[in-house]
């Protein structure tokens, strides 16, 4: 994946400007290769599948041969495997945040591709699966704040955009999305990143934080009742902690989510006996 600014269509780009040009033609032809069944084009530097095992040469691919190599099942694996490595390429440099513009893109490119397979409802399932998402999260974990970080706060800003277009929950399979998220450490990472990354990356994060609250979630529900329940144990409660408990959880805010989940709710009325006693 050599960045070359020599054209739109059907070569990367490179630079910041590169980035935002690059992301919307592979999401329109991910449209179409998506929902199609497409005749791979011929390519000399590309392996076919029976050379599966010596790895596929991305060095010359171009965005719409990537696009129809995921498309291919027997393809998939070692293209995504492909991609993965040109993620954690950068890796060994997160700490002395001397990313170059160049790899920046490189790495900003294979985002873009995982993007697109975000934003289609089986091919996010499988990614959530395979924890895909936790190649990313180095990036967001970043403390660098001097005057070379420009390179990276792209590739933060990139993957977040990946991360938000896993965030889809109203499909059949977003509850499985979003209670990977919640139980890895996503929300405390966006809010490190809301931090350290500059104006248009708080606006990403503010939407994917915004997504993950959206939709109740029983099991979220329940390690804040459990929580509040260890607190109501230690001693008598306080009027102040008293104070603090949501009047949501004793209205019929949760009701509907609490009626399938008996275990949660006796622990809410456990709860509701320590507090008034």
């Amino acid at each position: 994946m050599e960045p070359k600014a020599d054209g739109k269509r059907g070569k990367w780009q490179s630079g910041p400007k590169a980035i935002i040009l690059f992301v919307p033609e592979v999401s329109l032809f991910m449209e179409t290769a998506l929902t199609s069944t497409p005749t791979l084009p011929p390519r000399n530097n590309i392996s076919s599948s029976s050379q599966k095992n010596e790895g596929l040469d991305l060095a010359s691919a171009t965005p719409k041969q990537l696009v129809l190599l995921l498309h291919d099942v027997n393809l998939r694996e070692e293209v995504i495997n492909q991609l993965t490595k040109e993620v954690i390429a950068v890796y060994p440099k997160l700490s002395t945040s001397m990313i170059s513009i160049k790899e920046s893109t490189r790495v900003c490119n294979a985002l873009a591709l995982f993007q697109c397979m975000g934003n289609h409802q089986e091919t996010r399932r499988e990614l959530i699966k395979a924890k895909i998402p936790f190649y990313f999260y180095p990036f967001l974990k970043t403390n660098g704040k001097n005057g070379n970080d420009k390179p990276l706060e792209f590739i933060r800003l990139t993957s977040l955009g990946v991360i938000g277009s896993l965030t889809k929950f109203d499909d059949p399979y977003g509850g499985e999305v979003l209670y990977f998220f919640l139980e890895t450490e996503l929300v405390p990472l966006c809010l490190h990143c809301m931090d350290l990354g500059d104006e248009l990356s708080r606006k990403v994060l503010h939407r994917v934080v915004e997504k993950l609250s959206q939709k109740p979630c029983i099991l979220l529900l329940r390690y804040v009742i459990q929580s509040y329940l260890c607190l109501s144990q230690v001693s008598r409660p306080s009027d102040a902690f008293r104070s603090q408990i949501p009047c949501q959880l004793f209205d019929n805010t949760f009701m509907d989510m609490l009626r399938d989940d008996p275990e949660t709710s006796t622990m809410l009325q456990q709860l509701y006996l320590h507090i008034m006693r």
